[in-house]
């Protein structure tokens, strides 16, 4: 991990690599699930240890909230409920639930009352409880407070 952090690979692409110390298996097989569970934990911390405040790509140094991020999306770049429907739905399509419940997340200030974008949410929701529900406990719960 510290050699991808050298690199200026991003904290995502950490998380995604799906990183195991080198003969963990081997030699340590009763800690395989509890390392696993803790996995994710583990490598944000590594990850803010290592490279402080202030990621290599420059977050950190900005705070843009969610109504700013909502602004971007739908005052300045013009998007409509509908191709935030359509996005969100090629993204779970895509298996990627959480972009999906993000991109609502951001648009849904500006669309309160779509149903539409209700049930896409809770969609993304349920699939990140199933993705999550047998490797980690935290997620899970945070997902299920979601819908």
């Amino acid at each position: 991990m510290l050699t991808a952090i050298r690199r200026g690979d991003d904290q995502a692409a950490n998380h995604q690599a799906n990183l195991i110390p080198p003969d963990f298996l081997a030699t340590q097989p009763d800690a395989y699930e509890p390392y696993y569970i803790l996995r994710e934990r583990v490598i944000d911390r590594v990850y803010d240890q290592n490279v402080g405040y202030w990621e290599p790509s420059l977050e950190g140094l900005a705070h843009p909230s969610r109504t700013d991020r909502t602004e971007l999306l739908v005052n300045y770049l013009g998007v409509s409920e509908a191709q935030v429907l359509k996005a969100a739905d090629q993204l779970a399509a895509d298996g990627k639930y959480a972009m999906a419940a993000e991109l609502i997340a951001t648009a849904e200030p500006k669309f309160p009352n779509s149903e539409a974008l209700k049930r896409t949410k809770r969609f993304a929701y349920l699939k990140l409880m199933e993705k999550n529900q047998n490797t980690d406990p935290f997620k899970f719960i945070i997902y299920s407070k979601g819908r």
